[in-house]
This record gives C-alpha cells, sequence and structure tokens, in this order.
C-alpha cells in the first residue's frame, strides 16, 4: 500500500501531539471544603491524571480518540493498493470489442466486463504523490496506450500519462458484432511503439523500453498461432466462461430462375455447447411468421478441443462434433420484394447469431437487348433462358433508338443490354454486357490487337465466374484492356486484364476484350453457363451478389434514384446518418458493426436494403480456451490476474473505520456521565 497525499502526516505530526498533551493539562478547578473524600475518588483520581508531568494512566477514551485521528488523517492521504502495474515505463491496453465479447455473462456481458477491467488497470497506474512532501523518488511515470479491436483495430488513445483521461476514453468505447482480427491491433501497437531511428536533424534517438501488452478478451481469436509479436510482452487477462452457444452460421436465399416467385431458403444451425440442444428454427417474412415455416431441430454436442489454447480451434468446414451441425431448406412462395429473417427460439448466451436476414429482390423475369450485327452463338444461349423479353437489333438500329423506346426515368428500361462488337456512348444508366467492345467513358479503352493467347488468371468466387471453367480456353484475338483502378479485374491475361467489372454513374458495366467467335471458348458448356451467370448477376444489378454474404465491417452499396446527392440511411439501432451519394449513382456505407437491415431513404425498390449477419462460427464459438494462448513460433501469452475492485484507492474504508468509532467513542462517554 503507499499513499497519494503524503502531506497528511504532517499534519499527523501536529495533530496527534496535540491530543496528548490535552490529557496532561491540569485542569482550573474552584476549591470546595467538603467533610469527607470518601465519595469523591474519582474525582481526585481525574484530578491525579492532569497533574502536569504525571505518568498517564489506562484511558480508553485516549485510544478511541488516537485510533479516530489515525484514521481520519490516513483516509485524507489517501492511501492505494499497490500493484506491480505501476512498475511498467511503457503498457498498451488492447480490449477486445467483436461479436463473442457480446456474450452475456450473468447480468453484464464480456465486453462490459472487459472494458471494467482494462478501467481498473489504468487506475493503478501513476498513482504516485506529489509534491515537497513525496518520498517516492524520480521514477518515471507510466505510459499507457489503448487500442480497441474487432474486424478492424483503432487507437482509443496513444501513449500517455493522463490516466484520468484514459478512463473516460476507454468508457466511450462500444461493442460490435464484427469479426477478430488480432494482427491489425498488434500491428498498430508496434507502430507506435517502435521509435524513429533519427530525429530531423539527424541526431540518434535512444530506444524506449519495450512495452508490455495487455489483451482483454474472451481469446477466442483465430489463427492466433500465425501472428508474430515483434517487441515487448504480452499477456491476457481472460473474460468469461459461458459455453451454451446455438448459432446460424450460414444462410442463403435464390430465387427459382424458371419459376420467380419460389424461393429456396438454406441455413445452417450448430451447437457450441458441451450438451446436446433442441430448437425451433422460424422463417419470417416481412415480420410475420411464415406459415407452418418451423421445423425442430436436435443437435448434439460440440466436439471437444483436442489442446488448450485459440491455435487448436476449429476453422470453418472442420468436424464440429457428432451431429452438432445441421443444414434447414426451406421452399417458399414469396411474390413481392421482402425480408427474410431467420429465428432460433432457444435462449442462450450469445443473442446476435440466433437470428439472421436476407433481402429478397422481387420476383421478375428479365428483359434483354441485344445489339450486335448478327452472332448465333449468343443468340442460342439466349433462346434457352428464361427470359420475359429478348430484343435483337443491329448496331446503327441500337444508335437510332427512339428514347421512349430504350429509357424511361433517366434508366434503361432493359434489364440487360448486350452489345456485341459495339463501343458506344449512348448509356443510360442500367447493366452493359460488352462482348469484344468496350463503354465510351472516361478511363476504359481498348487498344491495340495481340493474340492468341490462354487465360493466366480468373476469380472463381465472383458470381459471374462460379461453376465456370476457362482452363482450356483458348483466345485467338483479343485487344489491350486499360480500365480505372477501382473496376474489379475477373479474368487476366499475359497482357493485363481480359474480363473487368465496372460501375460508374449508375451504369453497371462487365466488359470483355475478346469476341466469342475470336475464341474457342463457345464451343464448350462453360460459354452457356457464364452467359446464365452474367444475365442474372446483371439482370438483377448485382442485387444476389451485394445482399448476400455481408459481414460486420463490411462496406454496403445501396442504389438511390438518379441525382440524388444525399440520402438517408436506417439503421438496425434507429439511427438515421445521412450520406454522400457517390458520383456513379451509388450510395457506400461502411459502418456496418451490427447485425440486421440497413435500408436507404430514397431508394431504388429492391435495391434499397442490405442485410448484415454474422455468420462466422469461429465468434459463435464462445468458449474461452483454457490454459496459455500461443503466438506464432510457439511464444506464450499468459494469463494475468483479475483486478477485483473497481479502484485501487482505499480512503473510503478508513472514513468508515473512523465513523465507527466515533460512535463507540461516543457510547462509552455516555455510559460513564450516566454512571
Amino acid at each position: 500500500m503507499s499513499f497519494l497525499n503524503l502531506w497528511a502526516f504532517a499534519i499527523a505530526g501536529a495533530v496527534i501531539p496535540t491530543l496528548l498533551i490535552l490529557y496532561f493539562l491540569k485542569l482550573r478547578r474552584r476549591e470546595e471544603v467538603v467533610p469527607s473524600t470518601l465519595l469523591w475518588k474519582k474525582a481526585i483520581q481525574d484530578l491525579q491524571v492532569n497533574a502536569p508531568f504525571q505518568k498517564l494512566r489506562k484511558n480508553l477514551l485516549l485510544f478511541l480518540q488516537l485510533l479516530i485521528l489515525s484514521a481520519a488523517i490516513t483516509a485524507l492521504a489517501r492511501p492505494i493498493v499497490q500493484t506491480n502495474e505501476s512498475q511498467d515505463e511503457r503498457v498498451v491496453l488492447l480490449i477486445d470489442r467483436s461479436a463473442s465479447m457480446n456474450t452475456r455473462e450473468g447480468d453484464h456481458t464480456r465486453f462490459e466486463l472487459a472494458r471494467e477491467q482494462a478501467i481498473r488497470r489504468v487506475k493503478t497506474y501513476n498513482r504516485r504523490s506529489s509534491g515537497w512532501f513525496s518520498f517516492v523518488g524520480g521514477q518515471a511515470p507510466t505510459k499507457v496506450m489503448v487500442i480497441a479491436f474487432a474486424d478492424r483495430a483503432r487507437v482509443v488513445a496513444p501513449f500517455t500519462v493522463n490516466t484520468n483521461e484514459l478512463v473516460e476514453l476507454i468508457r466511450g468505447v462500444e461493442p460490435s458484432d464484427a469479426r477478430t482480427n488480432l494482427r491489425e491491433a498488434l500491428e498498430l501497437a508496434e507502430a507506435y511503439m517502435l521509435p524513429p531511428s533519427m530525429t530531423t536533424d539527424k541526431t540518434p534517438v535512444a530506444t524506449e523500453a519495450p512495452a508490455r501488452l495487455l489483451m482483454f478478451s474472451d481469446g477466442c481469436v483465430p489463427g492466433m498461432n500465425e501472428l508474430v509479436l515483434r517487441g515487448g510482452t504480452m499477456e491476457w487477462v481472460r473474460i468469461g466462461d459461458a459455453t451454451d452457444n446455438v448459432g446460424i452460421t450460414a444462410l442463403r436465399t435464390q430465387r427459382s430462375y424458371e419459376e420467380p416467385e419460389l424461393l429456396d431458403v438454406f441455413l445452417q444451425v450448430e451447437n457450441f455447447g458441451a450438451t446436446p440442444v433442441q430448437t425451433d428454427v422460424s422463417i419470417h417474412i416481412n415480420g410475420q411468421l411464415s406459415q407452418g415455416r418451423v421445423r425442430t431441430v436436435s443437435l448434439g454436442p460440440a466436439a471437444p478441443r483436442r489442446d488448450v489454447g485459440a491455435e487448436t480451434r476449429p476453422e470453418p468446414g472442420a468436424d464440429a462434433g457428432q451431429g452438432a451441425s445441421r443444414t434447414i431448406s426451406f421452399e417458399l412462395t414469396v411474390d413481392e420484394a421482402a425480408v427474410l429473417e431467420a429465428r432460433l427460439s432457444r435462449t442462450d448466451a450469445l443473442a446476435v447469431d440466433n437470428s439472421a436476414w436476407a433481402v429478397i429482390p422481387p420476383p421478375r423475369k428479365l428483359k434483354v437487348l441485344v445489339a450486335s450485327a448478327g452472332n448465333p452463338f449468343i443468340e442460342s444461349v439466349l433462346a434457352g433462358l428464361p427470359l420475359e423479353k429478348r430484343v435483337f437489333v443491329r448496331p446503327d438500329e441500337y444508335e437510332k433508338m427512339p428514347a421512349a423506346e430504350l429509357e424511361a426515368d433517366g434508366r434503361a428500361v432493359y434489364d440487360l443490354i448486350v452489345l456485341d462488337k459495339h463501343s458506344t456512348a449512348r448509356l443510360p444508366a442500367g447493366n452493359y454486357l460488352f462482348l469484344g467492345a468496350a463503354p465510351q467513358i472516361s478511363g476504359v479503352q481498348l487498344g491495340e490487337e495481340f493474340g492468341p493467347h490462354p487465360l493466366i488468371w480468373w476469380d472463381e468466387t465472383h458470381a459471374v465466374l462460379r461453376h465456370v471453367l476457362l482452363d482450356y480456353v483458348v483466345v485467338f484475338k483479343s485487344r489491350v484492356l486499360t480500365a480505372p483502378p477501382e473496376s474489379q479485374v475477373l479474368v487476366e491475361g499475359p497482357r493485363g486484364p481480359v474480363m473487368v467489372r465496372y460501375a460508374n454513374e449508375g451504369r453497371h458495366f462487365l466488359i470483355c476484350s475478346a469476341a466469342v467467335e475470336n475464341t474457342n471458348w463457345w464451343r464448350k458448356r462453360s460459354f452457356g453457363v457464364f452467359m446464365h451467370n452474367a444475365t442474372r448477376y446483371l439482370g438483377s444489378g448485382g442485387a444476389e451478389e451485394s445482399q448476400s454474404g455481408v459481414h460486420p465491417g463490411d462496406t454496403l452499396m445501396l442504389t438511390v434514384p438518379a441525382g440524388t446527392q444525399e440520402a438517408k440511411l436506417i439503421r438496425p439501432d434507429a439511427a438515421t446518418p445521412r450520406v454522400r451519394v457517390d458520383a456513379d449513382g451509388g450510395m457506400r456505407y461502411s459502418d456496418t458493426e451490427r447485425v440486421g437491415v440497413y435500408r436507404v431513404e430514397p431508394g431504388v425498390s429492391g435495391r434499397d436494403r442490405a442485410a448484415v449477419n454474422i455468420e462466422d462460427r469461429r465468434e459463435s464459438d464462445i468458449v474461452p480456451p483454457g490454459g496459455v494462448l500461443k503466438l506464432g513460433g510457439g511464444v506464450q501469452v499468459a494469463q494475468a490476474q483479475q483486478i477485483r475492485t473497481s479502484t485501487p484507492e482505499v480512503w473510503r474504508w478508513f472514513i468508515g473505520l473512523a465513523l465507527a468509532v466515533v460512535l463507540l467513542e461516543w457510547y462509552i462517554y455516555n455510559r460513564r456521565v450516566m454512571i
């Protein structure tokens, strides 16, 4: 224990002797003549006690009064509980605010407990006396830095000795539903820990002492054994013990291409607890329970971990335990745009993964316009697709089409316009597929011809190239394609991109630098699959891709009416921030740390909402790892003890003791007087 106000003991040096002197002073008494002193023995004793320089006898009241003064002066000195934390020169506090930290632990969440532990830790630093009566010496104050992390890390406060201000900054940190990304937090800490090698005048700078990193987390950190700590030491303050959780780890919806009013729903439910559970899974459309769409699911216990530490946590796709995971499918009739929600009826420790949402676009068959001088390959593929309308025109007819036949309200009346070997600047807001051509807009250009060549790389994960095999496709003649840096390359050849996706001013382009007949692609089945994917993807404005697989922290792309400069976004927590609209007519929003449905006003029907879901079994697996965590290279991250008291200052206890003794002294004094 140490004291913040050592000058209080100087007061004690003056007050306590004064009290003792009062007991030595002889009281002035009026003399009276009495016939006998038999009944005045106590008065004589009192007279003897107050005689100058006479040895004090045992006096309970004096002892109690000294105890009262000692307790009061000790409280005035502000005693604090001394910990080893105050000996560190530099400390970095890492506060985990990821989805698993929303787990309930009694009356609080793990995040609330972690934040409180960080505040208690901060209060132990730099609690030293100051001024003329300081006897602690010249010990340097502790510099403390605070970093909060989830999918991204941010500096709450750089290195500072002002711990009082840190408390308020830590209280302002809020939880999120995002994934855990400790790597970025460590890199951020290392960037602040490393001093510059030289000053501006080339004077060498002495290396600062290594920092101590303290992570306040439940330890559910995926890939921790791949992380490297380049400086300092790291410890882990374990938060939480709950293990019971069942979550929705995947949700996908898909309309039937042939019968668009039919909707297929696929979801995965997994048990992460150690005991078998049973729960109901229900489907809600626009907040209403879909009639007859409730399933009871029985799940077995999760498989135990093979070892201690976060590095052995099962990755997605690993065995979750016999019967611990179930895939459920529903077939619904949804004949309008809707918001679908899948819910689990069971209450458990983590609530945010008990629901998942999907934005369902309205059912419709597509209308396609093809501008081509004649291409049997494209015509035959489109003839086999269930389209509402397909129109073929020559390139010159496309340029002469009346505006009323091509566009309405500033947008193309066709869901998809295919331009075969025809570059054009007539591009109303809409969706375009260019084959052997390119839009005449800034930043996009087709250069010199070259070939033949193979395809070097393609993005198999993109919706357009899903299940499309390009291994043996040869391009006999192509042109060098130049696209803006913000475009997305889907297929790449020896001289740059062959196919790119680009959005600009409300227009969505898919550009292929080679004509179909100048390749051997038209002979392969993958070309038909590609045309099917491209028609479906572009025809929906990319809605199927943009409305699925969006996780907390990802950037949303919502569509607003042409000419809109600012729109209102309605978040799941009912907040309504104003967001500027991009030059391409889209609205991008990245503050998506909470799960739920985000909606923009004004918006384009079918593209004005987006659903954000966790869909991460590593966050739903809330079981904290036991023992020691390990970083890369087997570096151990030992557990640090939690601080049990909310403040290291204990002066309140001494005030309470002083008051209690005052009451006791009052009681004893009054009993003596009454006697």
